[in-house]
């Protein structure tokens, strides 16, 4: 392609680049950047200590949005995208490039990214390095592989480079990086999952370049790690909570009405049963279906098919310990205690993906308007 066309794409996309106390060449790379014919620029301090390097990149027609104190990478990319917001849509712009602050994003591997940007395919798009290389740190290394495995196996999402900085966003996909929390690095997890499942990702492959082990880096691998996890297993968490909510529920009902209400009953620990039980499944129902899943389909469709999948897991569950404990002759409490468990996690990978499945009902709503 001609220089004519690169500059082109370089100038149908705008620079974000987050900083906190970025090193003495950041400067240097901005000119870098200015030179390739990048001509639009934002950076956001952070609440860095100095602001010396920052008067020279605005000097160099760079534009400077500040933090008064140090607010997070996710709540500086989120500064930039509103800035970006009014003061360049839509004049003819393709998105967003978000760069690191740190030097390890080289301007070829930039100019990479313009070009897929500008492409229009309203994709989220990744700059991948490869960890398998030497120079890469074995914390990162490490990082990264096992966040990888998370995502394949957890989220059905086969990305090569989760952590990656360098990242290009269209402007149909502006308004949702702006919609999700996060102020941190899990911010950038929140992207990979909200926005990257919903409109695709593109992955772009780069150089990986690590400077002096990564030292540059502002991530403290344990908070930071707690978060990231937190956010791709939250929803497991909520349906736990929800699981222990409802058993917690079906026993204090169990109780009150088999040792209050119907005390003196024959059938009491029948009838006390069945209240609980009905009643800790709809809480358990309306818990998983508004709060853990956070679905969109019929409720008469997903009562249907939550209480159907009720009813045969207890079949499952008395069939299974039958069987095992009349085979085996081990200890009936304690083979329920392993079937339960194996059936617990079975039934959250069917809640999340049939019963409460997002998605589906929304674009019907959007065909028909």
């Amino acid at each position: 392609m001609a220089e004519w066309g690169y500059n082109r794409l370089r100038e149908k996309a705008v620079i974000l680049i987050p900083a906190l106390n970025p090193p003495d060449t950041f400067a240097d790379y901005i000119k870098e950047l200015i030179q390739a014919g990048f001509q639009d620029i934002i950076v956001v301090d952070d609440g860095s200590a100095s602001s010396r390097c920052f008067e020279e990149i605005q000097n160099m027609g760079g534009t400077i949005l500040k933090h008064k104190r140090n607010e997070g990478k996710g709540q500086a990319l989120k500064t930039g995208f509103f800035y970006y917001k009014e003061k360049y849509l839509p004049d003819g712009y393709a998105g967003v490039i978000t760069v690191d602050s740190d030097g390890q994003h080289l301007v070829k591997d930039v100019e990479k990214i313009a070009a897929a940007l500008t492409d229009g395919t309203g994709k989220l798009i990744l700059g991948s390095r490869d960890f398998s290389l030497p120079q890469v740190p074995p914390k990162s290394r490490f990082g990264n592989n096992l966040t990888v495995k998370i995502f394949k196996y957890f989220l059905r999402m086969d990305i090569r480079d989760t952590q990656t900085g360098l990242r290009g966003i269209p402007n149909c996909l502006i308004d949702e990086c702006l919609g999700f929390p996060g102020k941190r690095f899990e911010y950038e997890t929140e992207m990979l999952m909200a926005v990257g499942k919903k409109a695709g990702i593109c992955e772009v492959p780069v150089e990986t370049v690590y400077l002096e082990a990564n030292k540059e880096t502002h991530f403290n691998p344990v908070v930071d790690s707690l978060k990231i996890y937190y956010v791709i297993f939250r929803t497991f968490f909520r349906y736990v909570f929800s699981s222990l909510s409802a058993s917690l529920l079906d026993l204090s009902l169990f109780a009150l009405f088999s040792k209050l209400v119907f005390g003196k009953w024959k059938y009491k620990i029948w009838i006390a049963t069945a209240i609980a039980r009905s009643v800790s499944a709809c809480y358990n129902f309306g818990m998983n279906r508004s709060v853990v899943f956070r679905s969109n389909r019929p409720l008469l469709l997903s009562a249907v098919g939550y209480f159907s999948l009720c009813i045969v897991q207890g079949l499952a569950s008395a069939v299974l310990v039958s069987t095992v404990t009349e085979r085996l002759r081990a200890d009936e409490v304690l083979v329920k205690l392993i079937v339960d468990t194996l059936l617990f996690f079975v039934s959250y990978q069917i809640q999340r993906k049939l019963i409460f499945k997002r998605g589906e009902w929304d674009r019907g709503k959007q065909e028909k308007a």
